[in-house]
């Protein structure tokens, strides 16, 4: 009798405790660093290691949410390697259907940024461009973007 009480007791008390999840369950994103140390250590001293942790970090929140700090970046070093996430945070924010809705003007930011990372090798660039059709003088950026895009 004494171990069926026990069964009875503790059976619960086990499968409750085994169904809790952890409260502080960390993204597989998530690099440990605090996230607005990371973004003042690129806006402010232009760090690599910041925004690379940060360019995972913001995996984790909305599309796009890298583009500042990769122009700053960019800008900052004139380093084509950003160029990159340049394009891909703003192909991010159009994606799904919504490149309908770019301007002209960011889609030339969008191109240009995208050749720029072709012109250093960048193999998802060059593979991008190449969706483009080579008779493309008379296309607008906007055109080309989806192009690019695969729309």
């Amino acid at each position: 009798m004494k171990y069926w009480y026990l069964l009875i007791v503790i059976l619960p008390l086990i499968l409750l405790s085994c169904s809790k999840k952890d409260k502080h369950e960390r993204s597989l994103n998530d690099t440990g660093h605090d996230i607005q140390k990371l973004r003042e250590d690129v806006l402010y001293r232009g760090d690599f290691d910041a925004y690379n942790s940060l360019s995972i970090e913001c995996l984790d929140y909305h599309p796009g949410e890298i583009l500042p700090f990769a122009i700053i970046m960019e800008n900052k070093y004139n380093d084509s390697s950003f160029c990159i996430d340049i394009y891909e945070s703003i192909e991010q924010i159009y994606y799904a259907g919504n490149s309908d809705y770019i301007d002209e003007r960011t889609a030339k930011m969008a191109i240009e940024n995208l050749e720029k990372a072709a012109k250093i090798g960048i193999d998802v660039a060059i593979s991008r461009l190449n969706s483009i059709p080579k008779d493309n003088k008379n296309l607008t950026y906007k055109e080309k973007f989806k192009y690019a895009m695969g729309n």
